[in-house]
């Protein structure tokens, strides 16, 4: 070990300004944490985030591009030195509250900073470390992933039923479109199906809110959840201060949060939802509205969204209170107008349970993975737990969250919502965003035009009338293939002119539309189209007979080797004899690595003469 200044480590750069940033990908960090997604970045290193003013305790870490507001300082780490997430990870565990210089908001300094004591390991050291706390964090990072794409399965069936009102009507056909009767409602500003009710949803919902005290701030006890502690990410306990045992009580006497109860934010940052899924709940809330899910679970899911949909936005914008600190208070709330249909909402329910079921289950994992990384965090870096002892406790925790899946990890499939008579314009939607996107290519084969449709259905585990058959380079759908230039011209999409596909007048709409259908999958098709794009014709016949073999192996039940896959790969077609065994098993390997393994999605590839 070797003591340092911080000043030693790394050099602090102020945050900017930013209010005059376009709309991006970019996330825009706040001393609170993440605000927003903007169109520049103010840096693009590992970077440790120290906050300037506000929630001190809150240090923060990235290693992609960022940009940070002006309460928060941004770091440049010499990394000769200091592994960037080790100093982070040590900084986090500081208790920095007495450097404090603010007399209002709590304030840092550079000086206050850079004169902090940091006892380093060798560089080496450091490394094996951050490898280890790495590995649980990129487990919790895919699990985020996972629920992310989970929720916006969810959000897409709601969206059709509840918002557009296109649900299955007694026909199977979408309701608003297929002619259903539409009513006005004032209360919602919109029309609805005729028949649906709109009430208070404190009458089908208790609505209630925490404490309007402010209690005293203790060493020990139990964590005081505030609506700053209600973020994007989550609840954030770390800057959340702790109240004594009888504080902590009282406020339960009002307002007990129970497992399955839904958390809302009042004040702030409004509209910011949290579904409590903890089993032990150790804290209490203020200034936070508290939906009692819990006595109505059927329901549960169903609020959840709706204090999520643009019903919900549209309410808080007319009813938000307050010029400079913005709030919503519990009248307002209790009196949400609550857009209802009992056996629509079982439907819903039950439709989308299994997708609700794996969310809570990665979150629950989660935090399980958090409070392993939480312990192994100061027994590492004091010695008293060895590196190759963490490694081995955290291979075998994954690998028991693995064996509860079944052994790999696996997306809950949920059906997208595209109407039996739609399924061959979405197909065609599908083929022009892949058109838009490899058009320019020179390798944009019709061969590699089809292995990328069939991969991306496939991937995206949607039947767009499915019709594939086994030919020499791979599975193709002739049908398909016949008509798809044929359709690009008449939806004014694009024109085929030797293959040089020239843009139409409505070429823009083919994302309107691809959102429409597609926006639950569109995270797993943009990490395939990416990964394709610029590939040769022959790297995408590979993947997708790969694919294609490997799927059928799961359909049939059988077990799933490499020797195997290599095997029918050559016995595929003659034309296979052109690539090496090396290629094939390297195949394999990168989709695995990929996390694009199949899941016996679809039907088997039909065999048909002249293969």
């Amino acid at each position: 070990m070797k003591l340092y200044t911080l000043k030693e480590l790394l050099q602090i750069k102020n945050g900017r300004d930013h209010k005059e940033l376009g709309q991006g990908n970019i996330p825009v960090f706040g001393s609170g944490g993440l605000m927003r997604y903007a169109d520049k970045s103010l840096y693009e290193d590992e970077s440790i985030l120290l906050p300037r003013k506000g929630t001190l305790s809150n240090i923060q870490y990235t290693n992609k591009p960022f940009w940070t507001v002006d309460t928060l300082y941004y770091t440049i780490v010499n990394k000769q030195i200091a592994n960037p997430f080790y100093l982070f990870n040590y900084l986090k565990n500081l208790d920095l509250s007495g450097l404090n210089s603010g007399t209002g908001v709590p304030s840092m300094t550079f000086d206050a900073y850079y004169n902090l004591e940091i006892w380093l390991p060798e560089i080496e050291i450091q490394k094996q470390i951050t490898s280890v706390l790495s590995t649980l964090d990129s487990k919790i990072e895919l699990n985020n992933k996972i629920n992310a794409e989970l929720e916006a399965m969810a959000k897409t069936i709601y969206d059709y039923w509840f918002i557009q009102f296109d649900f299955p009507n007694a026909k199977g056909k979408p309701y608003k479109s297929s002619g259903g009767k539409m009513v006005w409602n004032e209360e919602l500003k919109r029309e609805i199906p005729e028949g649906w009710e709109v009430r208070s949803i404190n009458e089908i919902i208790e609505v209630k809110d925490g404490t309007h005290d402010s209690p005293k701030s203790t060493e020990f006890g139990y964590k005081l959840i505030t609506s700053k502690n209600l973020q994007m990410q989550g609840l954030d306990f770390e800057s959340a201060n702790l109240i004594s045992d009888e504080d902590y009580m009282s406020i339960n006497k009002r307002s007990k949060v129970d497992t399955g109860d839904i958390l809302f934010s009042m004040i702030g940052n409004i509209g910011t939802v949290y579904k409590v899924e903890e089993t032990e709940i150790n804290f209490a809330v203020k200034n936070v509205a508290l939906y009692k899910t819990s006595q109505n679970s059927e329901y549960k899911n169903y609020v959840y969204m709706y204090l999520k949909s643009i019903d919900m936005d549209r309410y808080l914008k007319n009813t938000i209170s307050g010029s400079i600190q913005k709030f919503i208070g519990l009248g307002s709330l209790r009196n949400t107008p609550f857009l209802v249909n009992d056996s629509l909402v079982k439907k819903y329910v039950k439709v989308t349970n299994s997708v609700f079921e794996q969310l809570e289950n990665l979150k629950k994992e989660n935090q399980q993975l958090a409070s392993l990384r939480d312990w192994l965090l100061p027994m590492l870096m004091n010695g008293q737990v060895k590196v190759g002892d963490a490694e081995k406790m955290v291979a075998e925790k994954l690998s028991m969250a693995a064996e509860e899946k079944g052994g790999y990890e696996k997306t809950t499939s949920l059906k997208l919502p595209i109407p039996e008579t739609k399924k061959s314009f979405a197909k065609q939607v599908l083929a022009g965003k892949i058109m838009s996107l490899f058009r320019e290519e020179k390798e944009f084969t019709d061969i590699k035009f089809q292995k990328i449709q069939y991969l991306a259905e496939h991937i995206a585990e949607t039947d767009l009338n499915w019709n594939y058959f086994r030919k020499m380079a791979g599975p193709y759908d002739n049908k398909f293939m016949h008509t798809v230039y044929t359709n690009m011209k008449k939806n004014n999409w694009f024109e085929d002119r030797k293959k040089n596909f020239k843009p139409l007048a409505k070429v823009n709409d083919i994302d309107k539309y691809y959102q429409n259908y597609f926006s639950p999958v569109d995270s797993k098709l943009t990490k395939l189209f990416n990964l394709l794009k610029n590939e040769t014709e022959a790297y995408s016949e590979v993947f997708a007979t790969v694919y294609a073999i490997w799927n059928n192996l799961i359909i049939n039940k059988e077990k799933v080797t490499d020797e195997k896959i290599v095997k029918l790969f050559f016995d595929w077609s003659t034309r296979k004899e052109t690539y090496t065994k090396k290629q094939i098993t390297d195949t394999i390997k990168w989709i695995k690595d990929k996390g694009f393994e199949p899941t016996g999605f679809g039907h088997l590839i039909k065999e048909v003469k002249g293969k």
